[in-house]
């Protein structure tokens, strides 16, 4: 509909015009009784005409239409009068009046009349107004191509253009939006205008960037189709009215992103010539978005050269990248400063310098690759690798040059200068005969020895160079071990071998020979080390003869030693034994029955010291004995000295494992087993009961726990074995904490001791001579 303004002072004819001009339909009539009511509704309500009367107290149609160009010089603006006078016609097209209608007329002639000249201008009106905003986007974007495509800093020059594009469409935000895509890289920032700030227009962004990335108007943008919307009920839903103009963004021919335009007013419609004009921004935006990347793919890779790079004017820099500026130790803005670049240039080598400059501005050569000295910033030397050519210019040509710090491969070139002469005087010097051959697969000939090799071999260079090494093999053996030594190393990289090499007079000369492939000129050849072992065989003939020979008179040492250690033992059982017999002896003598049991009881403690000396006597490695038997033989010797038959106690040993035990750890042992075997017998069971003595050996963890049980009538009531001064108590304790053990005492269905030591280190089979 056509928004249309009318004024006068009576009410009655205005609701009628009102009536009759909206039963067509195309147009919406407000009314207004007076000139500043009417301009006060135009302050904030847009129209497309103005249909006024002539005779109006207070402001007649004259001033009002005054007033309204003042403030609106293209507004449409019809006259009414019901004067029929020509002046009075005459003054309303003079003041700027569109058309003057007299209300003589018929009244329906009059209405008619109205709509069709209303109708026309607001034809001309929008055309009008279109051809403006046209105009005023199209400076927008001419000056926007100038600020763009001058690329003093994108953020800053698109900032200004939208505001500009902005102000000449008339809009309530724009902005400019990438999608990110892989030729211009990582997603740029949105770029937002505001005509004022508005938290809704912040809204409407969030919105609108979510809802143009939908693949459905994704495809539409990327076919290069505006979209216009009302977005509704997209935004109506968030409180937001808008109408909205979307504009692909193109790089060359790759969809990049949006130019959007939005307006708070949902009936906007955005002309052709609108959309044509904001499509030529697009491109505008697009080419420069373009002409960015452009220059980013070629400044790229200089700023970011490990090479330096200048380009000098008239003993000016016009550009150096950063690499120049850290070669030197300059920053950007001293290096450009810089009156004479010379001074950059080693004094010892300005004139060569400046020879070759010359010689290259005068076209006496293209270009230059040269070596010379540099100096940095503050005063030391550096080695330069250049390159210089012209570049031409504007208006002459420039000095463009590449330059590469090369001080380290300088010194490197130098000490391998150094190195090299080093190898050669080590090379020539080494006492091991050196040959440097090819591969086998390349035929194995000598390229190389060193001075020894020709005085050990006693023959000149030029009969050992260009042979096969294999060559100087004494016998046909040795021939294939030398070739396949050599196979290997070509293959591994490494080979070791002893073989021999014939001398010029045929004696062999046996060698250690180690080969190595090294790489040399970029070709794969083989560096082997040969040195004379002959002494050194010589040496290990006499050391093997006198290893034999004191093997021998060890083995005849040991076997005298082991003779007499198990003599030894022998006597010293054989001692014992007699010991016991002499006690035996006197007990038949002795008539009191405590000093009997004393001489049992020591016949018993000496009879326990005498089986390890049996047992390691009769063992192969005289240091050890098994615990298990050594136990048995003790306690058939105990029952046997209480005339006990196995029919009234019986003996039973339980061991996980066989237990070795040196002599060190079995007579402790020994001792404490006969106490407590001997005082079951004494004390467990009467002359006429059975019952059972068990011994049980265990490893727990590194500890040996060694329980003897018996089934007899237990520890007397009261009785404390901490408290029993007894010497068979005593001893028990003694030996017990001799062997850093511990004992313990209960009574159970009979008396339990139980004694817990450190196991015995000595493993089964260990032969370790004492």
């Amino acid at each position: 509909m056509i928004p249309v303004l009318f004024i006068d002072d009576n009410k009655e004819l205005c609701t009628l015009f009102q009536i009759y001009l909206e039963e067509s339909g195309e147009f919406s009539v407000f009314t207004c009784y007076s000139g500043e009511e009417a301009l006060t509704y135009l302050k904030s309500h847009p129209v497309m005409a103005v249909i006024s009367d002539y005779d109006m107290p207070e402001m007649n149609g004259i001033d009002l239409l005054r007033q309204i160009r003042e403030i609106y010089p293209r507004l449409p603006f019809i006259m009414l009068t019901g004067d029929d006078s020509k002046d009075t016609a005459i003054d309303a097209l003079n003041a700027g009046a569109d058309f003057y209608q007299n209300k003589a007329d018929d009244f329906e002639v009059q209405v008619l009349d109205l709509s069709h000249k209303v109708r026309v201008l607001s034809e001309r009106h929008m055309a009008e107004d279109a051809a403006q905003k046209k105009g005023e986007i199209l400076a927008a974007i001419s000056h926007a191509a100038e600020r763009l495509l001058r690329g003093s800093g994108w953020q800053e020059d698109i900032e200004e253009v939208l505001g500009r594009l902005g102000h000449a469409t008339n809009a309530s935000s724009i902005f400019v939006a990438g999608k990110g895509d892989e030729m211009s890289g990582a997603v740029v920032d949105p770029v937002i205008w505001q005509r004022s700030p508005d938290p809704g227009n912040t809204r409407l962004f969030d919105l609108i960037h979510a809802w143009w990335q939908e693949p459905q108007r994704a495809h539409l943008l990327e076919a290069n189709q505006e979209i216009q919307d009302l977005f509704d009920p997209i935004l109506s839903s968030h409180g937001i009215s808008s109408t909205i103009l979307l504009i692909p963004i193109f790089l060359a021919r790759d969809w990049w992103g949006v130019l959007g335009i939005t307006d708070q007013s949902v009936d906007r419609v955005f002309s052709p010539e609108e959309v044509s004009a904001l499509r030529m921004a697009a491109r505008v935006i697009g080419s420069a978005r373009y002409r960015m990347y452009i220059e980013e793919i070629f400044r790229n890779p200089v700023e970011e050269s490990l090479v330096g790079v200048f380009i000098e004017d008239k003993s000016r820099f016009l550009y150096t990248n950063p690499k120049v500026c850290q070669m030197f130790g300059y920053s950007r803005e001293e290096i450009h400063n810089i009156v004479d670049p010379l001074i950059m240039i080693h004094p010892k080598s300005r004139a060569e310098f400046v020879s070759i400059v010359r010689d290259i501005s005068n076209k006496k050569i293209p270009y230059k690759h040269f070596e010379t000295a540099g100096v940095k910033k503050d005063g030391s030397t550096i080695c330069l690798e250049v390159y210089l050519t012209t570049l031409s210019g504007n208006s002459s040509d420039c000095l463009f040059g590449n330059i590469m710090d090369v001080s380290d491969q300088h010194r490197a070139r130098k000490a391998l200068a150094e190195s090299e002469k080093r190898f050669r005087s080590l090379f020539s010097n080494i006492r091991d005969l050196v040959f440097l051959h090819r591969i086998p697969t390349e035929g194995s000939e000598i390229i190389e020895i060193n001075d020894s090799v020709c005085e050990t071999l006693e023959l000149d260079r030029e009969h050992v160079l260009f042979r096969p090494l294999s060559s100087f093999s004494p016998r046909e053996h040795e021939y294939s071990r030398i070739l396949s030594h050599c196979e290997n190393a070509a293959t591994a990289g490494r080979a070791a071998d002893q073989t021999c090499l014939l001398k010029r007079d045929g004696f062999p000369i046996p060698v250690d020979l180690v080969t190595h492939r090294i790489v040399m000129e970029g070709r794969a050849v083989l560096l082997s080390v040969a040195r004379d072992i002959t002494e050194r065989i010589e040496a290990e003939a006499k050391i093997r003869t006198g290893e034999e020979r004191l093997k021998r008179n060890m083995l005849l040492s040991l076997r005298e030693k082991e003779t007499l250690l198990r003599e030894i033992h022998h006597r010293v059982k054989n001692n014992m034994q007699i010991i016991i017999s002499l006690l035996k002896l006197q007990d038949f003598k002795v008539e009191d029955p405590k000093v009997h049991e004393i001489i049992r009881d020591c016949r018993s403690r000496i009879y326990s010291m005498a089986v390890i000396h049996e047992k390691l006597y009769q063992t192969d490695e005289l240091t050890s004995i098994r615990l298990d038997e050594y136990i048995t033989d003790l306690a058939d010797r105990v029952m046997h000295e209480f005339d006990c038959g196995e029919d009234r106690v019986s003996f039973a040993l339980q061991s996980d494992n066989p237990v070795l035990v040196d002599i060190g750890t079995g007579i402790p042992l020994g001792l404490i087993l006969n106490e407590l075997i001997t005082n079951s017998m004494k004390y467990a069971f009467d002359q006429t009961e059975t019952g059972e003595i068990n011994v049980v050996l265990q490893r727990i963890k590194e500890s040996l726990v060694i329980t003897v049980a018996d089934t007899g009538h237990g520890l007397p009531e009261g009785f404390s074995i901490e408290n029993s001064s007894t010497l068979g108590i005593e001893l028990i304790r003694g030996l017990a904490f001799q062997l850093d053990g511990k004992v313990a005492w209960k009574s159970d269905h009979g008396t339990i001791c139980t004694l817990t030591i450190p196991y015995p280190k000595i493993e089964v089979g260990d032969e370790t001579p004492s």
